[in-house]
């Protein structure tokens, strides 16, 4: 479920020397001296959740660096986007971004995530570099009002859904590993919170010198309850099957993990496959490899 604003008010001296230098714009018609609003969004629930967790928000950046490395805030004009600015966990003051923009009614797309994303429209976003990472969104009106109180405060929800992996133990000859998922995809649609149609998405992790299998794989899903076919194969250091076998009807859900467990090469009665029965609200502190993302 998206969150809108959770709060609006002047900007204080501190958040208006906010650095971004970092800030990119696409609109590239200021020449013709139309009046500039100062506007500072700050990314609340970051903070917040860390907080939750017992984590000191002193360092701000720090503490978000543990979570998301990249933040994007697109503003869009009648489907044009006039302004994207961005941020990397490596500047000071990652999560807050101060910048001037001309005051209209636009549509406000905000991407947190570990990996680059692209963002062309509010309907089209994926990873730059074509892996799926955990993700955070917001999507809604920015209005003239907003931008008159000086900085808004938004709370982000988690776009991504995770399918995770787990064997009790690994022959020694398996030194690679695959999942392909079919039924995600790598588009997100930050309107709905859905993804946007669904393809076969793989990734590959190295085993060497591993006793079991621990991996998983963020994706985008295009439903709200959506099942997906999972192919799970063993390499050798031949590049040989060693084990291959294919789960169908794994269901999965944004903002859920679903999680694969048990003696993948004895598939017997005691796999099995199921999904959280609750989301997880906080940075991800589990064993699983997920290097190859």
């Amino acid at each position: 479920m998206k969150k809108y604003f959770l709060g609006i008010a002047l900007c204080g001296a501190v958040m208006l020397l906010a650095a971004c230098e970092n800030q990119i714009t696409d609109n590239k018609e200021i020449d013709n001296n139309e009046t500039l609003q100062e506007i500072t969004f700050s990314v609340m629930d970051f903070e917040q959740t860390l907080m939750q967790m017992g984590v000191s928000s002193a360092d701000t950046r720090a503490a978000l660096s543990g979570n998301v490395t990249h933040l994007k805030v697109a503003l869009f004009l009648d489907d044009t986007k006039k302004y994207e600015f961005t941020q990397t966990s490596d500047d000071d003051g990652f999560g807050t971004i101060t910048a001037l923009v001309v005051p209209e009614n636009y549509d406000m797309v905000v991407i947190a995530s570990k990996v680059e994303m692209t963002i062309e429209a509010p309907t089209n976003i994926y990873p730059t570099g074509g892996k799926v990472n955990d993700t955070f969104y917001y999507y809604g009106p920015l209005t003239k009002a907003n931008l008159e109180a000086g900085t808004v405060a938004v709370g982000l929800d988690r776009a991504v859904a995770l399918f995770q992996f787990r064997t009790d133990a690994k022959p020694s000859e398996v030194t690679t590993f695959s999942l392909s998922l079919t039924g995600a995809t790598l588009t997100f649609n930050a309107v709905t919170g859905l993804g946007v149609g669904s393809t076969t998405l793989t990734s590959t992790f190295d085993q060497t010198g591993r006793t079991t299998i621990n991996c998983g794989m963020f994706v985008f899903l295009p439903s709200a309850d959506a099942t997906v076919t999972v192919t799970a194969t063993a390499y050798d250091a031949d590049s040989k099957v060693v084990k291959t076998y294919t789960f169908n009807d794994v269901p999965m859900k944004p903002a859920y993990n679903t999680q694969c467990s048990g003696n993948f090469f004895q598939i017997d009665a005691s796999w099995s496959v199921t999904i959280n029965d609750v989301s997880w609200p906080d940075p991800l502190t589990y064993p699983y490899d997920l290097s190859s993302l």
